[in-house]
């Protein structure tokens, strides 16, 4: 079976290497204490076995939310300077990732790989130009929008799914798959990536990016998943949302498979994380992340600090690595691997890719080297005036970071827990019958700045700005740095002209350019 290879010239140096398969999947909205190697009820075998043999990203992080987390995957820029900063892009507005932004999939078909998108796109669609397959996706099998039913598939009443491929003269060809309607979706990605796999020409590389719908809302799950969990958690929205994780990993396993049995597995990388943390309380589909502070929508650590992992048949496992590592860096990482290889010689570099936020940690990740950050920008929302900077183990917030509680998980039925769980699980999950939720002193909430040690501190429980002006006054000139490269929020209403009823039913690009 051919494998493409490539030689790079170093000095008088011929360097030959394959380049790896990439498989990257990104879970919805799941929580710090969703995944199960936080979580020991969450029964997700596959994803948790990667894990514990790979290498666990411990100092992960990401955006507090959805659109804002894929631009800056898909660029390697902080939000703040694509204008995505504020919230999320909305069904049928006019406007998106900017169609002059060049994506980590353009860089990926440079470096000769075939790449292919499933699940979720969220960075706009108001013209094709915006859309996966006019920006180096060869396809792209999902939906458009921010969220929709799982199993008929509509957000705003109207469908979103669809089979994309690029056409000829800059056209898409479009297939809009009403056949599924009534199909859980996690099922259909699973088989879609599955197929990608199957019939991938093996003399180029492959780029799965995977960004599939679990777990966000609505709850949705089928029943066989459900019933994995009856008697042992009583929360119902908690229930709900773990049989959601399990159906995931389930997918995971589809695509884990599909690799193996194409011979492929051992030369891919294999990426794991969630765009952001876990909703809580109202707003809340059943996810923990207990004991980090706050979720989705804030700045707090449970709404920025992502479970993660990456797994190789080619690195070293059984770790957990607790380097600082930000979304923006995959960008460069992976174009760094598929350049240079996963034992690429240390003076190859990956392609040119201009003026972005992120850096490559390659060899952080695969050789245990210290970080190559010290640094990253939380976000700059100039319309919810506020802003949050890391540096070192300092975390600072200007504003209201959003909303900042602590909800523990629900408790569960300990008679059936401790039947069906060792003593080092119990120990593990040892906060889900002992622990109660944390109250504070939260006048916290009313300082117009906020200073914590999350090194130290990493449940932000503990305001130290008083304490520590030297410090804030060191972020605060940083953070001023970053508010001169910001552009403003680019977001607008929705176009009624976007109406899917013009378009049969079903959520299209409607401008020319946009």
């Amino acid at each position: 079976m051919l494998r493409l290879v490539v030689t790079i010239c170093l000095a008088a140096t011929v360097v030959a290497f394959t380049q790896p398969n990439i498989v990257l999947i990104m879970a919805d909205d799941l929580g710090w204490g969703d995944v199960p190697w936080h979580e020991p009820l969450a029964i997700a075998p596959t994803i948790l076995n990667l894990a514990n043999t790979g290498i666990i990203l411990d100092r992960h992080y990401t955006q507090p939310i959805c659109s804002p987390s894929r631009g800056a995957l898909m660029t390697g820029k902080y939000p703040a300077r694509l204008g995505l900063q504020h919230l999320i892009i909305g069904a049928g507005e006019p406007w998106g990732l900017m169609a002059n932004e060049t994506i980590i999939a353009n860089y990926m078909k440079q470096l000769g790989y075939d790449c292919h998108g499933v699940g979720k796109w969220h960075l706009g669609y108001c013209s094709w130009a915006l859309t996966p397959t006019q920006r180096g996706f060869d396809s792209f099998y999902g939906f458009y929008n921010g969220h929709e039913t799982y199993y008929d598939k509509t957000t705003h009443k109207f469908f979103d799914f669809r089979l994309d491929r690029p056409g000829e003269g800059g056209h898409v060809d479009e297939d809009v798959i009403w056949s599924a309607n009534g199909t859980y979706s996690a099922y259909l990605y699973a088989e879609r990536a599955a197929k990608v796999v199957s019939t991938h020409n093996q003399d180029k590389p492959l780029f799965l990016y995977f960004p599939i719908q679990n777990v966000h809302n609505p709850n949705q799950v089928p029943d066989k998943y459900l019933q994995m969990y009856e008697g042992i958690v009583q929360n119902v929205k908690r229930r709900t949302l773990l049989a959601m994780v399990t159906a995931m990993d389930d997918a995971a396993e589809v695509v884990v498979s599909a690799l193996k049995q194409a011979g492929m597995w051992e030369n891919t990388v294999f990426i794991f994380f969630s765009d952001n943390g876990g909703p809580i309380e109202g707003i809340g589909n059943g996810q923990v992340n207990y004991p980090l502070r706050g979720g989705k929508y804030s700045y707090w650590e449970g709404g920025v600090r992502s479970a993660s992992f990456i797994y190789s048949p080619m690195l070293p496992g059984g770790q957990v690595n607790q380097e600082l590592l930000h979304v923006t860096d995959w960008l460069p990482t992976l174009t760094h691997l598929g350049a240079c290889g996963v034992h690429g010689d240390p003076g190859c570099q990956g392609p040119l890719l201009g003026d972005i936020d992120g850096v490559n940690q390659w060899s952080m990740i695969a050789k245990g080297a210290k970080s190559n950050r010290t640094e990253f920008l939380v976000n700059i929302d100039q319309k919810a005036n506020n802003a949050a900077i890391r540096m070192g183990p300092w975390k600072l917030y200007q504003g209201n970071p959003g909303k900042g509680d602590w909800p523990p998980p629900p408790r569960l039925n300990e008679k059936l827990y401790n039947k069906q769980f060792s003593e080092d699980q119990k120990v593990r999950a040892e906060y889900e019958n002992d622990h109660q939720y944390i109250f504070l002193d939260r006048s916290y909430d009313k300082l117009k700045v906020q200073l914590y040690n999350v090194e130290y501190d990493p449940a932000e429980t503990k305001e130290v700005s008083k304490q520590n002006k030297d410090i804030v006054q060191i972020l605060t000139d940083r953070l001023d740095y970053y508010k001169s490269r910001a552009v403003e929020p680019r977001n607008v209403p929705r176009d009624p002209a976007s109406d899917p009823t013009q378009f049969g039913g079903c959520w299209t690009p409607w401008l020319d350019s946009c």
